[in-house]
């Protein structure tokens, strides 16, 4: 005997592994729904900025178009501590 098997073979098996993902799925989904709390994001924080004009550096003074947040200030690349 051929060890060939015919296609309805193996639709018959993924139907049955459809039928388990979406149980599963579900299953999770209400997990999932159970865990979420209702909180807001908090916002993105930049840390990099471009200035076409230039802007003050943050510890030196310096007039630079390209700065980066450090400690809460926005600073040249020569202050950045990196």
């Amino acid at each position: 005997m051929s060890e060939d098997r015919p296609l309805t073979d193996f639709a018959d098996a993924s139907a049955d592994v459809a039928d388990e993902q979406e149980a599963d799925a579900s299953d999770e989904t209400a997990t999932a729904d159970a865990s979420v709390v209702d909180h807001d994001p908090e916002p993105a924080t930049a840390t990099y900025r471009w200035q076409p004009d230039g802007a003050a550096c943050g510890d030196c003074g310096a007039t630079t178009e390209r700065q980066w947040l450090d400690d809460g200030a926005f600073v040249c690349p020569d202050c950045k501590s990196w």
